[in-house]
């Protein structure tokens, strides 16, 4: 809340010549702070801002106080210019000196009962701490704030309260609170006139969203704070940032380059070193994910240099975790090692769970590039509980595949079939929910751009109506003009023709228009469509194999399950297993065993019949669902199936033709006792297939009631 004009007292003329020299002492300290060199010119900026943050704050703590106090008026003139001095480091993207020059005002308003300068100040005290990462503080502050502006009334005050403590709540990982504090602090903000403040919140609540998974509604309220802010102007660049960083998610890599080009444009334009640093830092893990390192590299190296000149500490934790990774990527593991232990630290320091995690996961890399396989067998420990904790799945799928490295690097085979389980299964789950996060993105736009082409029509519509109400007072008009006489009448018909012809072009025109965008819209909905139902196809597929995925398989399996026991059907669930596949892999490498699980796959498929389901369950494990067949019928086919996939894999990799074979386990619904569940059913098949291995592979083994 800036401060009204005329609120700092003037000082008499006689006391110009004590401020005076102060200024000048400013402007020397900010031309010797400049020349400074420094990393890149927007860190050198940044230092020499700070530098000038600094000589402002430290001449003006040797000035006499009674005599500071005395020339500014008393003590309203010494809070209404520890405001101003925190706004001038604001500015100066000092939050440290800020926050200190903040508190002073705060007890001297607090002192005087001020509470509409205590409620400015706590607000701008709150979110210096949120920047410098002393969240414990930021919430104090941010919990008294809401206090102040209770008992003040104003309800900006009490959001900004809690939108804060909704920022802190998100970084910890407590999302349901985070949610419940912006969704409050949107009401507020609306209650009390403030639309740029809610549409901020509104902003960090589309945070909140992706972060739970929910794309529709994350894109949802990015997109609406996006077009509000724009027509505002107010900090385009951390609102497009937000965007593209929703689209990295949803792995539209397009529209993330644009959105944080944007961002980029918006962040130099603005000169404000600390929006260009967060902007740049985030743009880092992106080319990060691309496989550009050198790239990534470079730009969180600048987006540090910043981030350190101005102390701000959860920034500095996340591009330390950039830089290690990119460092990775070119191969420089010592140097990766030392930022990511950086990252590690300011991660644990700060409480912010998803730095530990993914500093953790990369470390981890680093120890077995090392060969340090006990103390990698901690930190991946450590990580996978971290990462489960912040949900963070596709860092899980990877620390799934690292367990499953490090525990054949120590001849655990157990333990390796276990994670590469889970490995499998991860990545499954991944491809369906990365399929789902673009459909998702698709729906909502879709639905945005359904709802802009409405209200068009609409608007046209309405011009239409106006267009004829206008024709028809026109020709209402024109019979009153006949009764003022035959020489007025000539006059009046023809200019009136003229008009209605006018009019009927531009009703041919609208008409057209609409026509044209009904057509668009109808083009852009049958598009839509056809890419809806091609991502829900992916969403059920395996990428590897072209069957069912897992959860698909599952989905439609309880579906077949409820259905055959209310009928009283028939049903058989057989679990196949590629035998030896582990060494398969290691004679043939991953890309051979790929192969084979591509060819027994369709060999499967050619076998069954169209109301059959397959799917991949995992790894090298498929499923067959057969209904409305007999037992022997469906142990004959598991026979045939056996055998003509031991006869392509024989045909594939002859060498291995001894070993290249498949196990089936085959359960029946008949089997079970009543009130069994589908669970029951692949418990059962789980346990024939057990049998099968352990009678010496490649033959189909039943499960007896």
């Amino acid at each position: 809340m800036p401060l009204a004009a005329g609120t700092v007292p003037q000082p008499r003329t006689g006391r110009i010549g004590r401020i005076v020299p102060m200024l000048v002492a400013f402007a020397l300290a900010f031309g010797a702070a400049a020349a400074a060199p420094a990393p890149s010119a927007r860190a050198e900026r940044a230092i020499a801002a700070q530098r000038l943050a600094l000589a402002i704050d430290t001449h003006l703590n040797t000035v006499p106080m009674r005599a500071f106090v005395a020339a500014l008026g008393g003590q309203p003139g010494l809070q209404h210019w520890l405001l101003l001095l925190a706004d001038i480091s604001g500015v100066l993207d000092a939050p440290a000196l800020a926050e200190g020059q903040l508190a002073r005002a705060t007890r001297l308003a607090l002192s005087r009962g001020d509470r509409v300068h205590a409620v400015q100040a706590l607000g701008a005290s709150a979110q210096a701490a949120l920047v410098l990462g002393a969240y414990p503080r930021a919430l104090a502050l941010a919990n008294q704030l809401r206090e102040q502006a209770r008992l003040l009334g104003d309800r900006s005050g009490e959001a900004e309260a809690d939108a804060i403590a909704g920022v802190i709540a998100r970084r910890r990982g407590q999302l349901d609170r985070a949610l419940e504090f912006q969704q409050r602090a949107i009401a507020r903000f609306r209650e009390a006139g403030d639309e740029i403040g809610a549409m901020r919140s509104l902003s960090d609540l589309g945070t909140i969203w992706r972060d739970r998974g929910d794309y529709a509604k994350a894109l949802d309220a990015q997109l609406e704070a996006t077009a509000a802010r724009e027509r505002s102007g107010d900090r385009l660049d951390n609102v497009y940032r937000n965007v593209a960083l929703l689209y990295r998610e949803i792995e539209d890599h397009a529209a993330a380059r644009d959105y944080f080009q944007r961002a980029l444009e918006k962040a130099d334009e603005g000169g404000v070193p600390s929006a260009y640093a967060s902007v740049v830092g985030s743009w880092a893990s992106v080319l990060n994910d691309l496989g550009e390192h050198a790239a990534a590299h470079a730009a969180a190296s600048e987006a540090l240099a910043i981030d350190t000149a101005l102390g701000d500490k959860p920034h500095q934790g996340l591009e330390h975790l950039e830089i290690g990774r990119a460092l990775l990527g070119q191969g420089e593991v010592q140097q990766a090692a030392s930022h990511l232990e950086s990252a590690l630290t300011l991660g644990r320091e700060l409480g912010h769970r998803e730095i530990v995690a993914r500093a953790l996961l990369h470390l981890t890399e680093v120890a077995m590039l090392e060969r340090d396989m006990l103390r990698a067998r901690g930190l991946i420990d450590e990580a996978m509980a971290g990462l489960e904790s912040a949900r963070l799945r596709p860092q899980l799928a990877q620390a799934y595949a690292l367990r499953e490295q490090l525990a054949r690097a120590q001849h655990d085979d157990a333990e390796a079939l276990r994670f590469s389980h889970k490995h499998a299964q991860a990545r499954e789950e991944l491809i369906g929910i990365r399929a789902s996060r673009q459909l998702a993105a698709l729906e909502a736009r879709h639905a945005r751009a359904a709802n802009e082409q409405r209200l068009q029509l609409l608007a046209k519509d309405n011009d239409l109506k106006a267009a004829r109400l206008t024709q028809q007072e026109l020709q209402r008009r024109f019979g009153l003009a006949a009764i003022a006489g035959l020489g007025l009448l000539l006059v009046a018909l023809v200019w009136r023709h003229l008009g209605v012809r006018r009019l009927n072009r531009e009703l041919g025109l609208r008409n057209a228009e609409i026509e044209r965008q009904r057509a668009a819209l109808g083009e852009a909905n049958l598009r839509l469509q056809v890419q809806a139902a091609d991502l829900r196809t992916a969403a059920a597929t395996d990428s590897l194999t072209g069957t069912a995925n897992r959860r698909e398989v599952l989905e439609r399996l309880a579906e077949r399950f409820a259905d055959c026991v209310a009928n009283a059907r028939p049903l058989a669930l057989m679990l196949i297993d590629f035998d030896h596949f582990k060494q398969i892999n290691d004679v043939c490498g991953h890309l051979g065993g790929d192969r084979a699980l591509v060819a027994g796959a369709a060999v499967l498929r050619d076998c069954l019949g169209a109301d059959d389901l397959l799917g991949r369950f995992g790894g090298e494990e498929f499923v067959v669902v057969v209904r409305n067949r007999e037992p022997s019928i469906v142990m004959a086919l598991a026979e045939r199936l056996r055998a003509q996939v031991a006869e392509e894999l024989a045909r594939l990799m002859p060498d291995l033709r001894s070993i290249a074979t498949i196990s089936i386990g085959v359960a029946f619904l008949a089997d079970l006792p009543a009130g069994s569940r589908t669970e029951h059913l692949l418990e059962a098949a789980d346990l024939a297939l057990y049998e099968a291995k352990n009678d010496g592979r490649n033959r189909v083994r039943r499960r007896a009631a």
